[in-house]
């Protein structure tokens, strides 16, 4: 059997494009894979909001330098950043998204800050936090709004059997 002179892999007699890596096994071009597109535009991750906690504490650690956490929501993912040496990144899909909570105590609300809760199907953080925002309420809004924009683009749709 032949191989294929980019990957090495084995692939059959007559076969157009190789089952590994997909490179055209004719000498043309290989075949990239991409995000389906809409009106012919590949669809483009777009970020939203980005914010770092905004507590009293970590008020005073960002004056330092050691407010090392930062929260990005984008038009296709959630991902939080941690960690001051050694990086620590939590990502969920927007798509696996299920419910989110904002949490204010008394003192939260004198200085406009909250706690958002995300919750999903994801495995590795069925609970992400975003501890101690600015104005949690508009941010949970973003989200919101994102998480129906990316569903309704892949077509997903959620039913209750009563």
């Amino acid at each position: 059997m032949p191989y294929c002179t980019t990957c090495g892999a084995e692939y059959k007699q007559g076969a157009k494009f190789c089952g590994e890596c997909g490179t055209s096994l004719d000498g043309t071009a290989p075949v990239t894979a991409h995000r389906p597109a809409v009106d012919n535009h590949v669809i483009q991750e777009v970020v939203l909001w980005k914010g770092k906690p905004a507590g009293i504490s970590d008020r005073l650690k960002g004056i330092v330098g050691l407010n090392t956490t930062s929260y990005t929501i984008t038009s296709q993912r959630i991902m939080v950043k941690t960690g001051l040496i050694g990086k620590n990144v939590e990502e969920i899909e927007l798509l696996r998204v299920r419910d989110l909570s904002v949490k204010q105590s008394i003192m939260d609300r004198m200085l406009g800050i909250g706690s958002l809760t995300v919750f999903s199907d994801d495995a590795s953080a069925p609970q992400l936090l975003f501890r101690k925002i600015h104005d949690a309420q508009t941010v949970k809004d973003v989200l919101r709004k994102a998480i129906r924009d990316e569903k309704i683009a892949n077509n997903i749709s959620y039913r209750e059997q009563i």
